[in-house]
C-alpha cells in the first residue's frame, strides 16, 4: 500500500509541478517521537530524487493547542544517515504566522476531516489531497 501511495503522490506532484522534498510523520503514541525504519526508508527514496530532502517528525510530547515553541524534529541526510538538527523559532521564516494558523486549525478540530491514503483506498471518493483542509489553511493565511 505504501508503494502505491508513493507512486500516486509522485505522479500527482509531477502533474502539478511540485517536488517531493521530504517526509512528515507523527507517531501514534504521545511519548514516541522516534524515527523508525519506515520513515528512514521512504525519506531515503525521496532523497534519491531530491538531495536536500528532510524528515519532519512531530514531537507529540510537546504538542499543545497554543504551540508556543517548535514541536518538530527535523532530520537531514548526511553520510548515509539521518541526523537531527537543532530547531528553534529562528529556524522558521514565518514562525508566528504558522503558530497562529496551527492553533486555529487545532481549535477548529480540522484534523477530524483529514483524509489519509487509507481512507482514499477504502473509498476512492475520499480525496487524499485534502482540499477542504488546504482551503482552511489558505483562508487563515
Amino acid at each position: 500500500m505504501l508503494e502505491v501511495a508513493l507512486t500516486l503522490i509522485d505522479t500527482w506532484c509531477k502533474e502539478n509541478n511540485y517536488v517531493i522534498s521530504g517526509y512528515y510523520q507523527a507517531n501514534e503514541r504521545s511519548k514516541d517521537s522516534r524515527l523508525n525504519q519506515v520513515a528512514e526508508k521512504v525519506a531515503s527514496r525521496i532523497s534519491d530524487n531530491f538531495s536536500e530532502a528532510a524528515i519532519v517528525m512531530v514531537d507529540n510530547s510537546r504538542l499543545t493547542v497554543s504551540c508556543f515553541e517548535p514541536i518538530i524534529i527535523i532530520y537531514d541526510h548526511h553520510e548515509n544517515k539521518w541526523k537531527s538538527r537543532d530547531v528553534t523559532t529562528d529556524s522558521f521564516e514565518d514562525w508566528h504566522e504558522a503558530q497562529k494558523i496551527t492553533s486555529a486549525l487545532l481549535e477548529s478540530r480540522c484534523y477530524e476531516n483529514l483524509i489519509d491514503f487509507d481512507n482514499h483506498l477504502d473509498d476512492l471518493r475520499n480525496d487524499w489531497t485534502n482540499p477542504v483542509i488546504n482551503k482552511s489553511v489558505l483562508d487563515l493565511c
